[in-house]
């Protein structure tokens, strides 16, 4: 009797930790074919003795950037931040959807 209780206890446990790893799997195949779109920023002021950073979603750190830049960034909220001689110029909120232009002025 106490065999079976034992082995009932242990297949109940395994079937549990396996729904628990297949909900997992489904979320992280999910997050990895989330949409992307193509994100141009422009500045036309600005030098190339700059720094610039996204973050939010993901998160990207450009030393010397060259604008335009373009980017892909997966759909949501995100911060960017632009240095010019090392002293902070911007630092500004955006979002990324579809139904969005995704152009984002940097500095004008």
């Amino acid at each position: 009797m106490k065999l079976t209780v034992v082995i009932f206890i242990a297949s109940f446990l395994v079937f549990l930790n396996n729904e628990k790893l297949k909900t997992q799997s489904e979320n992280k195949v999910q997050q990895s074919i989330q949409k992307t779109f193509l994100v141009t920023f422009e500045c036309k002021s600005c030098t190339k003795r700059n720094k610039f950073s996204i973050s939010g979603t993901e998160s990207h750190t450009f030393s010397s950037v060259e604008f335009p830049l373009k980017k892909e960034l997966k759909e949501g909220e995100y911060k960017m931040t632009y240095w010019q001689n090392k002293v902070q110029q911007i630092h500004l909120p955006f979002s990324v959807s579809s139904s969005s232009k995704n152009m984002i002025i940097v500095k004008e």
